[in-house]
């Protein structure tokens, strides 16, 4: 195989070359050319002469501890460039992964039963996939409307097979292992959202790729097919053009999420778990998947309990680097495959996973903690570590939150010194939440217990300078922080809306003030309540904190609500020509097909408008291009939130979207990090 049509290079070093045919040859179908060498000499005259991807050190049964940061020391010594490092280690043993992490291995694996198991591992960490061609399963109760899409697929290079009873489908999917399904909406025995729902509660399936095929026009019914996991909708009859394209940008999604979660960079260099952005994106990936139990019931139409629960599991640690290593080594050796561990945190790890039910989750999560502990107490001094876990829901579709929620769980665990996970379920109906808890939010704005995170926003035009959205979060209880969508109609309703807004509107210029100072202005965009700007003297009050600390030259973007603008469309009008006098320029915010939005629209003079999540990921996505077009004609700049992937973009940027953002782009973060200099 030549080194043209391969995905990567790795380098193997055992004591028995032929003991690597098999793994090999499960490389090779992958598109990974794999090399070998039996002592360390050789393997240093190979790394000379060319660096592999990847180096992967195949420890024997009877090497100490103490020999392997030898071992990798001399593999290194003369390698300027020093190739990514995987040891496998021959028995579960956490000091022989403490000396492997420790000695800069990325990865430490168990050496498994199953080479594919390792070969999967080893390709992903090369964002490579098996060579031989894509497989589809098209699922249709309608035979020729089967074979028309399978017939496409096939003339595309790309394998499938026919599934007409909706009811066969697991038994398909076992046999077939698909890399993406092709689905009609509406079947006898088992409906198309059904059966999605089914797939996202099913470890094996959760992230396989859903692109409806259907002659359904009810935009709400598409839209819920979207909800409940589908990945795209495409009305019957299709193009064949339409199709392969649809079906070939959908699996190189897949292929570009795998490669960026592996990357070098998204490696916590003392844990060697991933690093806490690709972790939100991922989170961000799920939630916008609606991979939640209750949506998948409710998508089920009462077809019974699915098959899964993911969550997040929560550990927090009082202890030094050397016992973070310990807890590490001790996660990263009871992780499944699919499992993903961040460190999220000084002393924090997180742990997304999927298990088959609510019990599993508690045996996972109690049985990590127990031997975190055991492992802790029998490598130094004594240090103490909380777990718990928190599953994801519907009910919240903010990833920040639902990884604080997880981590104040840990956090209580740890004070309370329990040596048991704790268990935090969610609300579902956000009506019955206590009066506590509304008094406990309540409190957290009244005496200013908030963080505020910034967003990126991306330019796809002639746009010049960084640019972020501030956003919010009430820290309420022990750390745990709610979105805006939580709080901010219940301080309205209490009357602390003007109350909220100065307090953004200060954090904002503080933070504007400091980046002047740093010679790194930025243009940052501030939500304000309309509710909350009834006082007349708020023009006034806003034009004094300005000048106050001299941002003549580097004002705010002020962000109203475009539903709220409509409630109080007078006042908007007000204060927007007011805003107009200070040089303060405006956004609009979930811009969408409605009759409200072209009402204020017409009405406000605004700079830049947010696009609704809903139209760009929704039904009516081939309605952007109008939309935003009718946007241009008033002279403002559009905005595009939710952006996943790298076809979204180029769709959008064909609509002539300015700016976007998104968990493909950076979640929300603390800190003002985003690398703007590609643009």
């Amino acid at each position: 195989m030549s080194d043209h049509s391969t995905a990567g290079r790795v380098l193997l070093l055992l004591q028995d070359p032929e003991q690597a045919d098999p793994l090999c040859l499960a490389l090779a179908a992958r598109g990974v050319r794999l090399e070998t060498c039996s002592d360390l000499q050789r393997a240093l005259a190979a790394l000379h002469v060319r660096t592999p991807d990847l180096l992967v050190l195949s420890l024997a049964s009877d090497t100490p501890p103490e020999a392997v940061a030898e071992s990798i020391g001399r593999l290194r010594v003369n390698d300027s460039t020093q190739p990514r490092l995987v040891v496998l280690i021959p028995c579960e043993d956490i000091r022989l992964r403490l000396a492997a992490m420790r000695a800069g291995a990325e990865l430490c694996l168990l050496q498994p039963a199953m080479i594919d198991e390792l070969a999967d591992r080893l390709a992903r960490l090369l964002g490579a996939r098996r060579q031989e061609s894509d497989r589809v399963l098209v699922i249709d109760d309608q035979p020729v409307a089967a074979l028309f899409a399978s017939r496409v697929l096939q003339g595309a290079g790309i394998t499938t097979e026919c599934v007409n009873d909706p009811l066969r489908v697991m038994d398909a999917l076992e046999r077939f292992d698909p890399d993406l399904v092709l689905m009609d909406l509406h079947m006898p025995g088992a409906s198309g959202i059904e059966l999605t729902g089914i797939l996202r509660g099913h470890e094996r399936f959760a992230d396989l790729p859903v692109i409806f095929l259907s002659s359904e026009l009810d935009p709400d019914l598409q839209l819920r097919a979207l909800r409940i996991g589908g990945d795209d909708f495409l009305s019957k009859p299709v193009a064949p053009s339409q199709l392969v394209a649809s079906v070939r940008d959908r699996l190189q999604r897949v292929r570009d999420r795998q490669r960026r979660l592996y990357a070098p960079d998204a490696i916590d260099p003392l844990t060697r778990l991933v690093t806490r952005e690709p972790f939100l994106k991922r989170l961000d990936w799920l939630i916008g998947q609606a991979y939640s139990a209750k949506l998948a019931a409710d998508g089920a139409s009462g077809q019974g309990d699915l098959s899964g629960q993911r969550a997040i599991v929560a550990l927090e640690l009082s202890g030094d680097d050397a016992a973070l290593e310990v807890l590490a080594a001790e996660v990263a050796a009871r992780l499944h495959p699919d499992d993903l561990a961040a460190r999220i945190a000084d002393r924090s790890v997180a742990i997304l996973v999927w298990r088959v039910n609510h019990e599993s989750i508690i045996q996972f999560a109690q049985d990590l903690l127990y031997r975190v502990n055991q492992a802790l107490a029998s490598t130094g001094p004594a240090v103490s570590v909380g777990g718990g876990w928190y599953p994801l829901t519907g009910a919240c579709q903010d990833a920040v939150t639902l990884l604080s929620r997880a981590g104040k769980t840990a956090r209580l665990s740890l004070q309370h010194n329990a040596g048991a996970a704790t268990e935090r379920r969610p609300e579902f109906d956000p009506g019955a939440e206590s009066a506590r808890r509304d008094h406990a939010i309540l409190e957290a704005i009244e005496s200013e217990w908030m963080q505020v995170l910034f967003e990126p926003m991306f330019t796809l035009t002639d746009l010049k300078g960084e640019r972020y959205e501030m956003t919010p979060r009430a820290r309420i209880g022990d750390g745990e922080l709610l979105p805006p969508a939580e709080f901010v109609p219940l301080a309205i309703q209490a009357g602390l809306a003007a109350r909220l807004n100065r307090w953004l509107l200060l954090a904002g210029l503080e933070v504007l003030v400091t980046r002047l100072h740093h010679n790194r202005p930025v243009q940052l965009f501030i939500h304000q309540a309309l509710a909350g700007l009834d006082d007349d003297a708020w023009t006034d009050w806003l034009r004094d904190q300005i000048n106050a600390r001299d941002l003549i030259r580097l004002r705010p973007v002020i962000q109203f609500e475009i539903n709220e603008a409509d409630q109080h469309l007078e006042l908007a009008i007000q204060r927007s020509r007011e805003l107009a006098k200070l040089g303060i320029r405006l956004c609009l915010n979930g811009l969408d097909l409605s009759e409200r939005s072209r009402r204020v629209l017409t009405a406000l003079p605004m700079t830049y408008v947010r696009v609704s999540r809903s139209v760009i990921h929704g039904p009516d996505a081939h309605s952007i291009s109008k939309l935003i077009k009718s946007v241009k004609g008033y002279g403002a700049r559009v905005v595009a939130t939710g952006v996943d992937g790298p076809a979204t973009i180029a769709r959008l940027f064909g609509a002539g979207v300015d700016l976007i953002q998104g968990p493909y782009v950076q979640p929300p973060t603390p800190e003002m990090d985003f690398e703007f200099c590609s643009q």
